[in-house]
């Protein structure tokens, strides 16, 4: 491995450090002009893990390459997937920056960390329509194992909370930490997701409260806050990013012990979208249809598929499908129906 140097402050001197700190833009910048001579490529490949390698801090916090692991990669990866579901990044950069990590990562002599961006719908290309949703199975094992060592662990125990409120309510992970529990009623018709819930960018939405399940979700997710004194489901000698690290390490060891390791918190967005398309087309329509993604079809073929399910003209069934989208796309903290592509097919 070459040895790496770092920019001290003082005049653009630099100073030997350690080859795996990467805590400023200068540390990073350096780290890829290393990685780019060992795989001998220019600047373009140096640009691409200084970017990817400050992207990686903002995101997880991780400011020392050699404790990376895969919890990090996997807080990274599910960033990067929700950010091309929103918009905010093409597919086209979260390729590039799966792959300059991957070059880090066997700079580093850590090949067994490298993910597949195509198995993770990012890359560069078409939108990725395939069902990305945590199957009930999976979700029953992890949570489960959850609960159990939450009888033991107040942390489990509000972890557990946190990724059932995920199923019932769509919540971003960050969402699920973060919101202020003890403040919701379950009574209510609606759960509002305000500012101070950590929404992405900031932006306020409501989310229905329909059944009985919802509200039991978001009543003893409240009950087991107040219980331990706790606003949120983050232990107040925590920080946000504190604890995302010790969620995505926890997940990691269930999803090993219970023989799930494709779980992700991202998949039980996916899974609720997919159960309200279903609903509201049985609510609008009398047929409960499932979304393209389920039923591993184009949306040209499911338009037939729904032709024939319902006796709808054609003409119907796009409005009734754009209708449907748009709900589920603010349910899910988006405004765009374009959105849902990523999510229902």
């Amino acid at each position: 491995m070459l040895p790496l140097r770092d920019f001290s402050s003082q005049g653009g001197a630099m100073k030997t450090n350690r080859a795996h700190k990467f805590s400023t833009n200068a540390k990073a910048a350096y780290v890829g002009k290393a990685v780019s001579r060992w795989d001998n490529r220019g600047d373009g490949l140096a640009a691409a893990v200084r970017t990817t390698l400050n992207d990686l801090r903002n995101e997880t916090g991780l400011k020392t390459l050699t404790k990376i692991d895969k919890p990090t990669i996997d807080q990274y990866i599910d960033s990067l997937r929700e950010r091309l579901e929103n918009g905010d990044l093409s597919s086209a950069t979260t390729a590039d920056r799966v792959s300059a990590l991957n070059t880090t990562l066997q700079y580093m002599g850590k090949d067994g960390l490298t993910v597949s961006a195509k198995e993770k719908g990012l890359s560069r290309g078409s939108v990725d329509t395939s069902d990305k949703s945590n199957t009930r199975e999976a979700a029953a094992a992890v949570t489960g194992a959850m609960f159990d060592r939450g009888q033991n662990d107040t942390k489990h125990m509000g972890l557990y909370h946190s990724t059932i409120l995920q199923e019932a309510f769509n919540l971003r992970a960050r969402e699920s930490f973060g919101i202020k529990i003890i403040e919701k009623d379950p009574d209510a018709p609606k759960l509002i997701i305000d500012k101070g819930d950590l929404p992405k960018n900031g932006r306020p939405r409501e989310i229905p409260i329909r059944n009985d399940h919802q509200r039991q979700v978001l009543r003893e997710a409240r009950e087991f806050a107040k219980s331990q004194g706790w606003r949120s489901l983050i232990p107040p000698e925590y920080s946000l990013t504190e604890w995302k690290n010790f969620a995505y390490s926890a997940l990691n060891e269930i999803r090993e012990a219970v023989g799930h390791s494709k779980f992700h918190f991202h998949g039980e967005r996916h899974y609720y979208a997919h159960g309200r398309f279903q609903g509201l087309w049985q609510e609008k329509t009398g047929e409960g249809l499932q979304c393209p993604a389920v039923m591993g079809l184009g949306i040209r073929e499911w338009r037939g598929y729904a032709f024939n399910a319902t006796g709808l003209s054609m003409d119907q069934i796009k409005e009734i499908d754009k209708e449907i989208r748009l709900e589920i796309s603010e349910e899910l903290g988006h405004s765009r129906t374009d959105v849902t592509r990523y999510y229902l097919g």
